[in-house]
């Protein structure tokens, strides 16, 4: 059968509807239903508030109806599309008169009234938006152009392989489908946010789970960026400093092992990364709570503290975290004690310490409730909870040798034969060669001698030019002020390079004999933004200097001539970005081909038997029978299936599971990537199968996906399948036929009576 297998067109509309619908669900209804709290905010307070209040609204409404036992289609419907209505009639208040009269000129006039009304209506809008965004033109245009070439960029693994980039997203897949199914927790309790959000586009709006599942991690991946951009603009004084930092974390190459998974993992749909982005966010309205200059409030039941949106923000982006996942909570942990060290006295003063207090505690009991609720009722923790909890155990620095120099620093200090000026200085140089290795590590060999010197830099600059204007009776605000340089973020530098210790203190803790909490691959691409901003410091603080002589217009051009510089100097050869990898689960033509059958065939009348992955893909529209089962079916005494239509999927070059497939493409959007920085191959790593592979006793395993990921197992349920299959069809010919054949796959369709099926149980000669 001919099949169109690179199908673009189908899937550019699938993305196109993943995008829409998390636009609509993710902006579009908290904009139109908190509209009110939104007027006259600024974009970057908007874009936080849907992501941060919009992910736990729809986590929370989602679990709640799940542990009343009323998740379902039609509830989780009444309720979002229920309130935008409620919203609307509040607004509107129509009297009798009112209505009678809309009925009337809709009677008569019909659709010419009601696109005449839409037309008004989008006029206005687009007259006001063109009027938000003319003040800041140049900068939206960078940030738009920033943002598709990062979602070209993220997503070109998914159009090129059709399938999940991690085997993990599979297991995300089921726990979506447990919330259509109507249960919270599939498989145990673990943060829901990124399941219950998906699930509710899927509901809301019908696209596909495995359209959501397969694209949506590259939309994150930009608001991720997005994200990043928000803590830059609160950081540099400079606007358009932010964009070097954007255009360094898109362009750059990523030459570190750690870095490089980091970046990879922006692409894929997995609730970490879609914790990230409140991460920076949380950050952010962190630095704006205790920087701003703000009077407490003076009456009330509150008086003497000083509460606001920034707070509140600060509250649900820790919030939103805490229920995408925890890692992300442990990282701006980290990247808020840098914050707070360094706004020690504002943290723990009387009008912010208590209100700091109650907005965590409030952040953990609404992220939290859901879950207590779930074990109340009886649902465990997932198996990766406590797998979680093994992985930060404490032995693991020792195990991993990371701490080996902590040791012989401890073992020299302990022989008594150093002064204590020497032990002193051995105790400075071991920290300072833990963290240069750190660097090293994350930030590779071009940058980590840069970070060496900025750093430091930094950190002595801001002590002494505060403690000098401080004898003369000025502070840096007046001095910068006095000078012409107001947007002078000296303060701010100091604080980044703060928070960039804490955040590589976390990387290395192994090295000091702590628990590991972050894995490297973690904390790569937070790490990699961080370290990129300290880079753009002397750039900020450059064209603000000359922002005292120099007229804005000027200053524009300045930044192109930079901006044009750095991206020139990027695509050299050696420091352009690569493309990403993948690990590979499936061929692109299973995906292609049970794509097709999923769209041919009427819903509950076929089954597909295949290895598990195919499983996800199919499970919303028909059976599936795992391949492992299916071949130990065939050789019990009797075994069937029982829809109308089979068909048998059968890999002729047995794919070696989960391997690290580097992706390749066009060179304006990457060059080829490092292959073995990460062990991994632009070649497809695969088996054959053979008549010898199928006469070998079938391997028994816990489950069928244990036994995929063996190469040789795999072989070996191959063989047996594909011989299986040839035999069938020399019993049954005109019963049986392929479905669709290429060097690496074969699919066999038959057609049966429901009610009379074949018994399947022959020998393979």
């Amino acid at each position: 059968m001919d099949l169109d297998i690179v199908n673009t067109p189908y899937w550019v509309f699938e993305f196109i509807k993943v995008i829409i619908g998390y636009l609509l669900v993710g902006f579009a209804w908290p904009r139109f239903v908190f509209a009110k709290h939104l007027h006259e905010k600024s974009m970057i307070y908007k874009f936080s508030f849907c992501v941060t209040v919009q992910t736990v609204l729809v986590n929370t409404v989602v679990l709640c109806l799940g542990l009343l036992h009323l998740l379902n289609n039609w509830t989780v419907r009444a309720v979002f599309y229920g309130v935008p209505l409620v919203v609307l009639y509040r607004r509107v208040r129509p009297s009798v008169e009112q209505v009678e009269r809309w009925l009337r000129i809709l009677t008569s006039n019909r659709l010419k009234t009601l696109f005449t009304w839409l037309y008004r209506w989008v006029m206005e809008r687009g007259r006001r938006m063109a009027r938000t965004l003319r003040a800041h033109l140049p900068e939206y245009l960078l940030l738009g152009a920033i943002s598709v070439y990062a979602l070209i960029y993220f997503s070109w693994g998914a159009f090129q392989v059709h399938s999940y980039g991690s085997g993990d997203q599979y297991v995300h897949h089921s726990r979506i489908y447990g919330l259509i199914q109507g249960q919270i927790f599939y498989g145990g309790v673990y943060p829901e946010a990124m399941h219950c959000l998906i699930y509710a586009i899927h509901t809301l709006l019908g696209v596909r789970a495995y359209s959501l599942m397969l694209f949506f991690g590259s939309i994150q991946g930009v608001v991720f960026l997005i994200a990043v951009y928000c803590l830059c603009r609160e950081i540099f004084g400079c606007r358009y400093t932010p964009f070097f930092v954007l255009a360094a974390m898109i362009l750059f190459k990523a030459d570190v092992d750690g870095t490089l998974k980091g970046m990879a993992r922006l692409q894929w749909t997995l609730p970490l990364e879609f914790g990230l982005a409140p991460q920076f966010l949380c950050v952010m309205f962190l630095i704006r709570y205790l920087r701003e200059e703000q009077k407490p409030r003076e009456e009330g039941r509150f008086a003497g503290y000083i509460l606001g949106t920034d707070l509140f923000l600060f509250a649900m982006a820790l919030a939103g975290m805490m229920v995408s996942h925890f890692y992300p909570v442990i990282m701006a942990s980290f990247m808020c004690l840098g914050v707070a060290v360094f706004f020690f006295q504002r943290v723990f003063s009387r009008e912010r310490f208590l209100p700091l207090v109650a907005a965590v505690l409030g952040a953990i009991c609404v992220a939290v409730a859901p879950m207590l609720g779930a074990l109340a009722s009886g649902i465990p923790f997932q198996s990766s909870m406590d797998r979680a909890m093994q992985s930060i155990d404490a032995t693991d620095g020792e195990a991993r040798g990371k701490a080996y120099e902590l040791y012989e620093m401890e073992e020299r200090l302990q022989e008594g034969q150093l002064s204590t000026a020497k032990q002193l200085s051995l105790i400075v140089t071991t920290i300072g060669d833990l963290l240069h290795r750190g660097f090293m590590e994350m930030s590779g060999k071009m940058f980590s001698g840069w970070l060496m010197a900025i750093i430091p830099s930094v950190l002595a600059a801001y002590p002494i030019i505060k403690s000098v204007l401080r004898r003369k009776g000025i502070s840096i605000i007046g001095w910068s002020q006095k000078r012409g340089i107001a947007s002078l973020r000296l303060d701010a530098y100091c604080m980044l390079a703060i928070i960039s210790v804490c955040l590589y203190v976390l990387y290395i803790a192994p090295y000091f004999g702590l628990p590991e909490w972050v894995l490297g691959a973690h904390i790569g691409s937070t790490i990699r933004a961080v370290f990129l901003m300290i880079m753009a410091i002397p750039l900020d603080a450059g064209l603000i200097f000359l922002s005292g002589w120099v007229k804005n217009a000027g200053i524009q051009a300045i930044f192109a001539v930079c901006l044009g510089a750095v991206c020139i100097w990027s695509c050299k050869e050696g420091n352009y970005h690569g493309y990403l990898f993948y690990e590979l689960t499936r061929y692109p033509s299973d995906v292609a081909v049970m794509n097709q059958i999923i769209h041919d065939y009427p819903r509950d009348t076929y089954t597909v038997v295949s290895p598990t992955d195919g499983h996800y893909q199919v499970i919303e529209y028909g059976r599936h029978e795992e391949l492992p089962a299916f071949v130990q079916g065939v050789e019990e005494d009797r075994y069937s299936l029982s829809t109308e239509h089979v068909f048998i999927f059968v890999e002729k070059k047995p794919l070696d599971y989960a391997q690290l497939y580097c992706l390749a493409g066009p060179a304006w959007l990457a060059t080829e990537g490092d292959a073995s920085l990460i062990r991994g191959s632009t070649e497809i790593r695969a088996s054959e199968i053979s008549k010898e592979a199928a006469e070998k006793k079938l391997p028994r395993m816990r489950t069928a996906l244990n036994n995929d990921k063996v190469l040789e197992n795999r072989t070996i349920v191959e063989s047996k399948a594909y011989y299986w299959c040839q035999r069938f069809m020399e019993l049954y010919p005109y019963e049986m036929n392929v479905y669709y054949e290429d060097e690496d796959l074969v699919c066999y369709h038959f057609l049966q009576e429901p009610n009379a099926p074949y018994d399947l149980t022959i020998a393979y000669e």
